[in-house]
């Protein structure tokens, strides 16, 4: 922790008469103890800047040197990590913290100090519940021991013996979406109005659970979403709105099945026992009373199909008679009781995340196919040994650029967001930016685009999440391109590729799926020729040339 100078300021007194300089002198010298400096005024300062804490317990910092009415903000860097109990803002301010998970992050107290704002920092680092240590086994005098025996001899004894520690399960997003507004395109809203309809919406899991809960986002509502009942089960095949009844649980938030997700803001139910292996698919039955008709909040490009019906129909086995969209509205993430030591990847990018063109009719394709790159990525990481407990969540949006707004936030503004709101995450792949680069007239971008993959990598490495950075794939073929456009993907690729970036590793993307004739380009077989940017024939090639030894 850098700490910022501060002088000590000493006004110059003369001394006008012997009677003055013998009392300075005096008062000095009683003042000078070991150690010390006389009259050095000592500025404020934390505590502790180092602070080790275990989950469930508190600690507390405190300043020190600091004028009685000085205002304290206090504020932590991740509170999954951990939680502010009890502050204390002036006069001998302190901040009770208490670990929440297994974690690092940052404790900062801001104050002022004549016009400038002053901070302070202290490192959290929250270690694992401690076990509780096993009573040692203890020597127990046998019952046939023969009361005659010589005393120095050591009598019969029996182990008792220790039983073995039980695994505790963890919570960990198994599914989830980059929240948009579904407004932007016509088609992705609902086909007939939200209240008092029943709308089934289906997601694959990733991982394997006994329990499950969702966030339930509203974050760009301007009234309430009132939800009348909610309801889950497994799907029996996709592209088809039929359930399994036998499976069929209700889903509440503080015990009650009738809830809002207020305006502005996102929701997290309670959990409910569901026991549901990796990769199996999932329908969520809600039944809506009022809703927002504009600013819906949801994703536009799901890639699986979600059913509309008129009325109540939460539990009904099949649907007859309904609307279709492909869109997600109101979900956020799920996440799954799951087994210690189960980890999150956040896969954050554009529509190339997104998976566009898996559903594409003009293309010869159909959605529910679920071959994004995600997709494959997570059949991957299931089949394997080592990270078969290891979950994908998908925070692709289509369109969207790091510096643009478009469709609704701009990456740079939604990072924090999609990898710290969820469960568990570990590790994240960044495959991001070529929406920046479209058309170029000169390299100007590329020192906008290099602060913000920084911050981006910056906050991975706060969070204690691995950042693993994919370069931006080729686009020679595309209306995109331009020379300048070019020459910053290049400028931002050797960037990344260099020590320089920080990043823990690099997943290469680009080389398994570009010409190799024209680098420059995509392979033309994973690409239609009025594209040029999304490989959506290469999808399961990309998910190929991922190392799963970064996810062990």
């Amino acid at each position: 922790m850098k700490k910022k100078n501060g002088g000590i300021a000493f006004m110059k007194r003369k001394i006008y008469t012997p009677l003055l300089l013998t009392a300075l002198f005096m008062s000095t010298l009683s003042q000078t103890v070991p150690g010390t400096t006389a009259n050095a005024a000592k500025k404020p300062a934390l505590s502790k800047t180092k602070v080790s804490v275990y989950t469930g317990k508190k600690a507390k910092v405190s300043i020190k040197k600091i004028a009685k009415k000085t205002k304290v903000t206090w504020k932590l860097g991740n509170k999954k990590i951990a939680k502010i109990v009890k502050q204390k803002k002036t006069g001998k301010p302190y901040a009770v913290i208490q670990g929440v998970k297994k974690g690092k992050t940052t404790l900062l107290a801001r104050y002022k100090h004549g016009k400038k704002i002053r901070k302070l920092t202290c490192r959290i680092t929250v270690l694992a519940a401690k076990k509780a240590t096993p009573q040692k086994n203890v020597a127990v005098p046998s019952s046939t021991a023969s009361p005659s025996q010589a005393p120095n001899r050591a009598p019969a004894i029996t182990l008792t013996p220790v039983p073995t520690a039980t695994p505790t399960p963890t919570w960990v997003t198994t599914w989830g979406t980059a929240e948009e507004k579904c407004d932007v395109t016509s088609n992705a809203m609902p086909q007939i109005a939200l209240e008092d309809s029943t709308v089934r919406q289906v997601i694959k899991v990733t991982t394997t659970g006994s329990k499950i809960r969702f966030r339930l986002s509203n974050q760009y509502g301007g009234r309430d979403v009132t939800i009348k009942s909610m309801h889950i089960a497994k799907q029996v095949k996709a592209s088809n709105p039929e359930i399994n009844t036998d499976t069929d649980a209700t889903v509440t938030f503080e015990g009650k099945e009738n809830f809002i997700i207020p305006k502005g803001k996102v929701i997290q139910t309670d959990a409910i026992d569901f026991p549901v292996e990796a990769l199996e698919n999932v329908a969520i039955s809600t039944f809506f009373g009022e809703t927002p008709t504009t600013n819906i909040t949801g994703h536009r490009g799901a890639r699986a199909t979600t059913y509309q019906v008129s009325g109540n129909q939460v539990s009904a086995n099949t649907f007859s008679n309904y609307k279709k969209t492909t869109s997600w509205f109101f979900l956020a993430d799920a996440s799954l009781l799951s087994a210690n030591g189960s980890k999150a990847v956040v896969c954050f990018g554009d529509s190339i995340t997104d998976g566009y063109g898996t559903d594409a009719t003009y293309l010869g394709k159909k959605p529910d196919s679920y071959t994004r790159w995600g997709d494959y990525f997570a059949k991957r990481l299931k089949a394997n040994k080592g990270t078969e407990n290891v979950s994908v969540i998908n925070e692709g949006i289509g369109s969207n650029s790091i510096l643009g707004s478009y469709p609704t936030d701009a990456g740079k503004n939604r990072f924090n967001r999609d990898l710290l709101e969820h469960d568990g995450v570990a590790y994240c792949i960044i495959l991001f930016g070529v929406n920046d680069l479209d058309k170029l007239q000169n390299t100007d971008k590329y020192n906008l685009l290099l602060p913000e993959y920084q911050k981006m990598i910056e906050t991975c490495h706060k969070n204690n999440i691995k950042v693993y950075g994919a370069p931006i794939l080729p686009f020679g073929t595309s209306s995109f391109y331009s020379e300048n456009s070019e020459k910053v993907r290049q400028l931002i690729n050797q960037w990344m590729r260099s020590s320089e970036s920080g990043v823990d590793g690099i997943i290469d993307f680009e080389n398994a799926v570009a010409d190799p004739a024209n680098p420059q380009n995509l392979l033309a077989k994973y690409t239609n020729k009025d594209d040029g940017i999304h490989p959506y024939n290469g999808y399961q090639v990309m998910a190929n040339a991922i190392d799963l030894n970064l996810f062990q």
